[in-house]
């Protein structure tokens, strides 16, 4: 409960004047008003009743009836106009940390959470707290005045205004009592929506291996069956909300029926005028909304805590510093464009010095990984499939989350985590590259100027095939690069990284989608360019025409370095 305060303390903080200005209209010009009208009434019927009512007193309370509530619209218009856009920005700048947390995730490490999961928290956790945010100044307002209502109604009938206090508590009873079931419901919910979305992502990413292997129906059999849980759970969910409100208004039925005998018996002896019995009835719908808004934010506060939950389940420590951070959401202007990073000075070496990972919850992993890559070499790791040479690559980029040991960069060890050697510093060719669904020419560049595309493409021996593409780089490529064959993937990946112009190049097993004939070319042209430009190159092969560049060579087995050779000269001369 304590993290759900925090979150609406900082959501108040957000925009505190704004939020403010909305709380006092929903509590003095919505709520408030609503007593001065209440107060007209009761003084109306006890002129009417007693015979004292004269045509000037009717016109002037005529005029203030119909002043208050056009005050009251234009309260709930200037309540709309302040609330209504800043719900979404609040739900927008959640869901953009919520979105910051996984791209500045660790890129090999898997996330905390389903993509299922992740989907679902940004589309409907995220939204939770503020909702209940701008529902607490409506229960402050109807539950301040139905206190004040029941101060004045004291002065005129203490035990009926005593019986108004019976509905309340009952409220407060009820509420306490189902509290749990309203956490167990939604979460129950959310958890049936998790499966859903995840079985849906993972047929929509894995469509082409499903068509493969002729399970079509049986996948539309798990997603139907999938759909069919989370429905029932949405009914549940929605038919316990609806008892839960129905139990209120039996409260307040209850409440009704009970002030009415009293007050009837008090008005056959002259207690009670008929004034003040309108005034008990107009109260009585204050004291009804008060109980509704109870219903509402203790519904709304066990959701929040649910949704926070599992927010933290994504975010780990720190959850909600994480969830409330507060930057610009560039909503008026442009977001400023972020220059490409400089070099800091070149890259005269590099070291690992008893570099270590381990998979959780495995003993798989690399141990004690120690060499040094000088600036312009290649070091090339070899070594049986399950060795651990990908593991290795990732761990000194950084992307795999606790390692142990040190990569030393520039004489300076690198922090762990937090740190993540990119372009200018490094360049990275996965195994499987990822593209993304645009053209060649947003694929190669994300960003970067083209100074060094026509090099880029020569290099990756991309420039002889972009007659193949109908629209040249503004071809558009698909899905994750559909149209393109595994080896185009593999180049495009190559040319990407060239275009970045990076001190270190760490080239994963880049050309296994390859002929041999254009793997040749492609090492041949690779090395020109990093002999020219000075660049250290890290690579996993066992093919022998890579590892015949190497000036180092690992043989790594079981996450270890079993064997190491060294070589300066001799590699083959260049022929691109």
């Amino acid at each position: 409960m304590r993290d759900v305060w925090v979150v609406l303390k900082a959501m108040f903080l957000y925009a505190p004047i704004r939020y403010g200005t909305v709380a006092f209209l929903r509590i003095v010009g919505y709520g408030g008003l609503g007593v001065l009208t209440g107060l007209l009434i009761k003084r109306f019927f006890d002129e009417a009743s007693a015979s004292r009512l004269t045509a000037s007193s009717v016109i002037g309370l005529a005029a203030l009836l119909l002043i208050v509530p056009l005050v009251q619209a234009f309260s709930y218009y200037l309540d709309l106009s302040l609330s209504y856009g800043w719900t979404e920005i609040i739900r927008a700048i959640f869901r953009r940390n919520l979105f910051r947390f996984a791209l500045e995730h660790p890129g090999a490490s898997p996330l905390p959470v389903s993509h299922g999961k992740l989907m679902n928290i940004i589309r409907t956790d995220a939204a939770v707290p503020e909702s209940l945010m701008w529902d607490l100044p409506y229960f402050l307002a109807y539950t301040l005045f139905s206190l004040c209502g029941l101060a004045v109604l004291g002065a005129i009938d203490a035990v009926t205004t005593a019986s108004l206090f019976v509905p309340m508590l009952l409220a407060v009873i009820a509420s306490q009592m189902l509290k749990r079931r309203i956490g167990y419901h939604y979460e129950r919910q959310q958890k049936t929506s998790d499966r859903f979305l995840g079985l849906l992502s993972d047929i929509l990413r894995h469509h082409e291996t499903i068509r493969i292997n002729s399970a079509s129906p049986a996948f539309l059999n798990r997603l139907a069956a999938a759909a069919e849980e989370r429905a029932t759970a949405g009914k549940r969910n929605t038919l316990f909300q609806a008892l839960l409100g129905s139990v209120y208004e039996y409260i307040v039925g209850a409440g009704i029926v009970l002030l009415l005998l009293l007050i009837s018996g008090n008005m056959r002896t002259g207690g009670v005028t008929v004034g003040s019995f309108t005034l008990f009835i107009f109260f009585l719908g204050y004291v009804s909304n008060a109980i509704r808004m109870m219903s509402t934010v203790t519904a709304g506060f066990k959701k929040a805590e649910s949704a926070l939950s599992r927010i933290a389940e994504l975010f780990g420590e720190e959850s909600v510093r994480k969830l409330t951070r507060h930057d610009s959401l560039y909503l008026d202007a442009a977001p400023p464009l972020t220059p490409a990073p400089t070099r800091s000075g070149r890259l005269e070496r590099m070291e690992l010095r008893r570099l270590g990972y381990r998979y959780p919850g495995t003993d798989r992993g690399i141990d004690d990984i120690g060499f040094s890559l000088p600036r312009a070499s290649i070091t090339v790791i070899t070594g049986p499939v399950g060795a651990g040479k990908t593991t290795l690559l990732r761990t000194v980029l950084g992307l795999l989350e606790g390692r142990t040991g040190d990569v030393v960069w520039h004489g300076s060890a690198l922090p762990d985590p937090g740190y993540a050697p990119v372009p200018p510093l490094a360049g990275y060719v996965p195994q499987i590259p990822s593209l993304y669904s645009g053209t060649l020419r947003d694929n190669l560049l994300l960003g970067y100027p083209d100074d060094s595309l026509e090099e880029a493409l020569h290099v990756s021996m991309l420039e002889d095939e972009m007659t193949l593409f109908p629209d040249g780089l503004d071809t558009r490529v698909g899905p994750n690069g559909a149209t393109l064959s595994g080896g185009q993937r593999q180049r495009l990946a190559i040319a990407r990284m060239i275009v970045r112009k990076a001190e270190l190049w760490v080239l994963d097993d880049i050309s296994s989608a390859l002929d041999a004939d254009t793997e040749i070319r492609l090492w041949q042209r690779i090395d020109k360019v990093r002999r020219r430009e000075g660049i250290t190159c890290l690579v996993v092969s066992n093919k022998p025409y890579v590892t015949a560049y190497a000036d180092q060579m690992l043989t790594l087995e079981d996450g270890k370095i079993v064997s190491s050779k060294s070589r300066s000269a001799d590699r083959p001369a260049s022929r691109a």
